[in-house]
């Protein structure tokens, strides 16, 4: 992880430090405390208080609860809850609990409350390991079998997702809070703030040296700048990256987690007149080949930022991540690949009477999240005699409304990654679609599936138990969709951003936000 102090995405140069933590950060504002509660600017209140509920633990979480594994900061999953597992062919996994864990009211953690959260699960639908009624099974205190309503090998990749959370048996989260985790609920105001306290009698090694972290609820990001500078809260999360530089500005320190998220476009390959042209393969790839990152990384995003080169998290694909080439940027071979399919002009190409002219949807999650992303590859495929014309949609709604109707040629979405599955996010958006089935659940494979070579990759990642097999295959997979068929175009590799007062001497900042863990803060006594 990086930090720049006093900077800029700039007062004075940044310096950096390894990826666990920050340390000795210079005093520099008027934004101490003197005691050890952290006071922490978060974004909106985003919890669910029906069948669902999950307040304290996601989207943020807050250290009360926890789950059977953790996703560190690679992206491996670690043991927590759980102190081991192995796989029982053909579909079971046996997971052997840890024996010297409390909830906070002294109740002992055990089998039965493991059993009483997948239960609650599967009664809400089985989440994505696709949990059913009989699904988890006690086989002693410490024991439990977990065999998932359909075949699933990736299930301890998912089911350390903090939704999945062990709660104590009978307990609703919507109503009260009591964990097995380092820090204890003092008091949730919904959509106010969520205040907590270090749990003295905490299992675990990473044991919090703080007194406590109030979260305060801020949906406006510039309300969150505003109550840093103020000196209203020690620390703000999720900084967006045009606003960096003012935190610098303001005296604050920047902190920088390892990439974790993605910015990136897919061309459709299977639309129907107008928004047919993706599928020409000499066209994807001098889409690809006109594209540079290292502008949009400095003129869109000020250096916040990284030339992406996959879409899912490097780290999640291990040594593997090495199968995956670098898409390169190579202008002049972009204009002869058109040249030699037949797509010719001095300004806009043409083919057959048909000028080279496609559509980009901007909508996914927000087209705010793209900033002026769409205008730059504009002008950058306009250099390749690609005529680009944007499409602004106001909401994730409208962009899915569009997709499902195939009504565009390129899409672009900014994501993330939250569970240690490599082949979720490539499965979840590129695998064949299943014939007649619903128009939601199918619009990604409809628009952009390269057909069985990729979904054999895909198998593999959901049938193999070795992560070093799954690995490869998702590599492997990524590879023929960047590389091979030039389907995906990635663009960014995005870290997390907060901004720190002088107050905040030490913090390992998580690339996946609601997998962050507060333990490792440290403050000024």
């Amino acid at each position: 992880m990086g930090i720049t102090q006093l900077n800029r995405r700039t007062l004075v140069q940044g310096v950096a430090v390894g990826a666990v933590g920050i340390h000795a950060l210079a005093a520099t504002n008027s934004l101490a405390q003197s005691d050890t509660t952290v006071k922490i600017g978060v974004s909106e209140d985003g919890y669910r208080t029906d069948e669902r509920a999950n307040v304290g633990f996601y989207p943020l979480n807050t250290g009360i609860f926890e789950s059977l594994v953790h996703l560190g900061e690679d992206y491996q999953i670690k043991p927590l809850l759980a102190e081991s597992w192995e796989f029982v062919e053909p579909n079971t996994w046996r997971i052997t609990l840890r024996q010297d864990v409390s909830f906070h009211d002294g109740t002992a953690f055990n089998a039965e409350a493991v059993k009483y959260t997948m239960d609650r699960i599967a009664s809400n639908g089985g989440g994505s390991m696709g949990l059913g009624a009989d699904s988890c099974v006690i086989v002693d205190d410490f024991t439990v079998e977990i065999t998932s309503s359909r075949p699933n090998r990736r299930l301890m990749q998912q089911i350390g997702h903090p939704n999945n959370s062990i709660l104590p048996v009978g307990l609703n989260p919507a109503e009260s809070r009591i964990g097995t985790g380092p820090f204890k609920e003092v008091e949730y105001v919904a959509g106010d703030h969520f205040t907590v306290e270090t749990n003295a009698e905490y299992w675990g090694d990473d044991k919090p040296e703080i007194a406590g972290i109030t979260f305060n609820f801020y949906p406006d990001p510039t309300a969150r700048m505003l109550a840093l500078q103020a000196g209203d809260v020690d620390m703000i999360t999720d900084v967006s990256r045009p606003a960096a530089g003012q935190v610098e500005q303001m005296g604050a320190t920047l902190l920088r987690s390892p990439v974790g998220g993605y910015e990136a476009f897919y061309i459709q390959i299977h639309g129907e007149e107008p928004y047919h042209l993706g599928a020409d393969p000499a066209v994807r790839e001098a889409i690809s080949l006109a594209i540079d990152r290292n502008v949009i990384v400095q003129n869109a995003w000020q250096g916040n930022a990284e030339p992406g080169h996959t879409m899912i998290p490097p780290a999640i694909l291990g040594d593997s991540v090495s199968i995956v080439a670098e898409p390169t940027y190579d202008l002049e071979k972009a204009k002869s690949l058109l040249e030699e399919a037949g797509w010719t002009g001095d300004d806009i190409r043409a083919k057959d009477g048909t000028a080279l002219t496609l559509t980009i949807i901007n909508g996914y999650g927000t087209a705010a999240d793209h900033g002026t992303v769409p205008e730059i590859l504009q002008a950058q495929l306009r250099e390749a005699g690609i005529d680009l014309q944007i499409v602004q949609t106001p909401d994730t709604a409208t962009y899915e409304q569009r997709l499902s109707l195939g009504e565009g040629d390129l899409w672009l979405e900014a994501g993330s990654q939250n569970d240690g599955n490599p082949g979720f996010l490539p499965g979840l958006l590129f695998a064949s679609p299943e014939e007649g089935g619903d128009p939601e659940s199918t619009m990604y494979g409809r628009a952009f599936a390269p057909g069985a070579a990729f979904d054999e990759q895909i198998e593999i990642t959901n049938n193999a138990v070795d992560m070093a097999e799954v690995q490869e295959a998702a590599a492997l997979g990524m590879n023929l969709l960047i590389n091979e068929e030039h389907i995906v175009v990635p663009l960014c590799g995005f870290f997390r951003m907060v901004g720190a007062s002088e107050k905040i001497t030490e913090f390992s900042l998580h690339p996946s936000g609601v997998n962050q863990r507060w333990t490792s803060l440290r403050v000024k006594g």
